[in-house]
Parts: structure tokens; C-alpha cells; sequence
């Protein structure tokens, strides 16, 4: 099967730009993170109107289920409101709100773990990436991703985000590592991991 569920687009455009929503005639990011340093309120909405649709959009594939979406995605701007000072190129701020959104989706991972072995957890996962399959997908494409979906639930957090990053989200080994805080050999050796179980279950045509 073709991997129905990576993005089609233009293999050129970075990572940052495929989870950032265009909005029109805003200041750059650059200058939105300045005037943001000084308290301009303005600025703070603007950054999230730009980047809201695009982080929520990639947590709730990556978690499976809105309510904790919610959760991370309101998380990752109320900790950046904090760190401002701490960013060193505001005009990646794009990619920093990733990482910060990926490091609290490990959080959440973590928590839904423990909730778990205590018998506390009784969500349901809503946002599968069979649920989220285009409306047209056919019935044996969706069977496929619902193996993916039971695959990936298996998986360590951090092979399934990688994965994730990497071939749902289309984006680079680089940009994944980013993304996820670690090396580029870390990040490989995650998505080999997840490939390998992956492969094994569902039947993938290379892209």
C-alpha cells in the first residue's frame, strides 16, 4: 500500500511552513517574537492565530484523541509565553512551538501510561489516522490504517512521534530531530525502529 497518510506536498517546503497556517499581512515572526518580549498583547495573538491550526493538527495525529490535543496544544503556548526570552532565533519560532508541543506530547504519553496500570484511564481514542483518512479513501486503504494505528499504539512514544514526523508529517530527518530534541543518529535509529514493527504487519509500496 502507498503511504496513504504523507502529505502531498511540495517536497521543497519545510517543515515549519507545512504546520504553520498563513494568515495575512502579519509582521514576521521575528518581529512578532520582539514585540511579544515587550508585552505587546497583539503580538501574542497573532502568533497563536498563525500557528494554532498547524500544531493542533499535528499533536492530534499524534496523539489519537482531542481532549489531550487540547490539553498539549494549550500547554505549548502557555510555556512559550514563558521561554520567549530563551529563544535565540525568533524567526524559528515555528519550529521551536514544535518542540516544545513534541516534548509535552512525551509528557502526555507518559501520563496516559501511568493512568493506565492504575486503572484510571478510560479515553478512547478518536482521532486515529483511520478516523482522519480522506473521505474518499477506500474501504481496503483504511483497513491498512487502522493495522498502522494498532501498530503504532504499541510502539514506544518516542518511535511513534518520530515515525510520525517523519511519514505522516513529511518532514526531514533534521527537522524531526529538532523537533524531537535529540541527534540525527537518535532520530534514525527511532524511525528504523517503528519502520521495522510497521513493516512487518502492513503491507507499504515505497513512495
Amino acid at each position: 500500500m502507498r503511504r496513504a497518510t504523507r502529505h502531498e506536498s511540495d517536497e521543497s517546503a519545510s517543515f515549519g511552513s507545512r504546520y504553520e497556517v498563513p494568515v495575512v499581512a502579519t509582521p514576521s515572526d521575528g518581529e512578532l517574537v520582539e514585540r511579544i518580549r515587550t508585552g505587546d498583547s497583539w503580538a501574542k495573538e497573532a502568533l497563536y492565530r498563525k500557528y494554532f491550526g498547524g500544531i493542533w493538527a499535528v499533536v492530534l495525529r499524534l496523539l489519537g484523541n482531542r481532549a489531550d490535543a487540547e490539553d498539549v496544544v494549550q500547554d505549548t503556548f502557555a510555556i512559550a509565553l514563558t521561554e520567549f526570552e530563551s529563544l535565540r532565533r525568533p524567526e524559528a519560532v515555528g519550529a521551536w512551538l514544535m518542540q516544545i508541543a513534541v516534548r509535552q506530547t512525551h509528557r502526555r504519553f507518559r501520563r496516559r501510561k501511568l493512568r493506565r496500570l492504575l486503572g484510571l484511564d478510560r479515553s478512547i481514542d478518536d482521532a486515529s489516522l483511520e478516523l482522519l483518512a480522506h473521505e474518499g479513501t477506500s474501504p481496503e486503504v483504511r483497513a491498512e490504517l487502522e493495522k498502522v494505528d494498532r501498530v503504532l499504539a504499541r510502539l514506544a512514544p518516542a518511535q511513534r512521534i518520530a515515525w510520525m514526523l517523519r511519514y505522516v508529517e513529511g518532514g526531514s530527518l533534521e527537522e524531526v530531530a529538532a523537533a524531537c530534541s535529540c541527534s540525527l543518529a537518535t532520530v534514525k535509529r527511532r524511525i528504523v525502529a517503528a519502520e521495522d514493527e510497521v513493516r512487518k504487519h502492513v503491507k507499504m509500496e515505497e513512495a
